[in-house]
């Protein structure tokens, strides 16, 4: 019954979570890349964090659809 509504919901909006994970992403790589070469902090764990939410996010609508 919630399925239905939620994969319609992540189905229509796949393109927002996409661009989201690939931004993040590239944000992650590039700043643990930077804190690898100096040492300071730059956060790319919260760029991982939201990476790996905006992931998990397209897979529960791409299976909610696909178990309906």
């Amino acid at each position: 019954m919630l399925l239905k509504p939620l994969g319609l919901f992540l189905a229509w909006t796949w393109p927002l979570w996409a661009f989201l994970f690939v931004y993040c992403l590239v944000g992650a790589i590039i700043r643990g890349i930077q804190e690898a070469g100096d040492g300071q902090d730059r956060r790319s764990g919260e760029y991982t964090f939201w990476a790996a939410l905006s992931f998990a996010i397209i897979l529960s609508g791409t299976l909610s659809l696909l178990v309906i």
